[in-house]
């Protein structure tokens, strides 16, 4: 009777490991619940923001800034100047194109006690730009109604009948009230982590058109909006220096659809 009682025990035993066994080997071939919800939260961020950058593409052209420029080991910025650069220049109240009419002077910084090269414009010139197809004449634009676009801040363009609006996002990290030469209080905003988008009304998807990690004691701005290359979408010139001792200058092209980007920047720090 003994011998019959541990002989079941032993086989009670062998059942109980075996179901165990089973079970454990079903719940390693469930799928991992967690692992999914993971995979399908990272793709739905991914996909909810398909911002397309246009390019800098130096092979299109390229833009100069009208100013003065430092001669290191004997590289001088302005050589690339001649006859084919056009002239962004404003009149009047009116934009034009034409051939550049300028005069380069030699000079010399003291800050950094170097030789220098000044390119003076004979017209109130925005920039200089040698880009294919451009045409001289009369420039279409339209009156800027905000230059500095602050995070969550966004500003339409109307033209032809088309809508842009731009939309900028970052971080303000301090605030202050400056007063201008003219006496004017200003409020200004200390940002990082900035991004500026151009989203068409049209359809065709929003494109990030600069991202700048910080800015130092300076802020982007819109110089002009209108149509450079002819083609009835509105093209942009931005100021966009990332600190207080350089100029840069930033164009967008909308380029019959298929946007360009040229950028011009110099230092000027002591």
């Amino acid at each position: 009777m003994n011998v019959f009682i541990s002989f079941s025990l032993i086989l009670g035993l062998f059942s109980l490991q075996a179901c165990t066994n089973s079970s454990t080997k079903q719940h390693r071939n469930l799928p991992d619940t967690a692992h999914i919800s993971d995979s399908l939260s990272v793709s739905t961020n991914d996909n909810t923001a398909p911002f397309i950058s246009p390019k800098t593409d130096s092979s299109q052209g390229q833009i100069f800034l009208v100013r003065s420029y430092r001669i290191w080991e004997k590289e001088d910025p302005t050589a690339v100047l001649n006859k084919e650069w056009y002239d962004l220049y404003e009149e009047n109240g009116q934009y034009y194109l034409g051939k550049v009419d300028y005069e380069v002077k030699d000079g010399f910084d003291d800050c950094a006690q170097v030789a220098t090269k000044s390119v003076e414009s004979r017209r109130n010139s925005l920039l200089f730009l040698k880009l294919k197809g451009l045409k001289a004449g009369v420039v279409e634009h339209i009156k800027i109604s905000q230059s500095e676009i602050w995070p969550k801040e966004s500003v339409t363009y109307s033209f032809n009948n088309k809508k842009i609006n731009l939309r900028a996002s970052g971080t303000i990290r301090s605030t202050e009230v400056q007063t201008n030469e003219k006496a004017h209080e200003k409020v200004f905003h200390e940002v990082t982590d900035y991004k500026l988008l151009y989203i068409p009304n049209n359809g065709n998807k929003e494109k990030m058109l600069f991202q700048v990690d910080q800015y130092d004691h300076v802020f982007m701005s819109t110089l002009f909006v209108g149509d450079i290359d002819r083609d009835g979408a509105l093209d942009f010139v931005f100021s966009n220096p990332k600190n207080y001792e350089e100029e840069a200058m930033l164009l967008f092209l909308s380029n019959h659809g298929n946007p360009l980007m040229f950028d011009a920047e110099e230092q000027f720090d002591c």
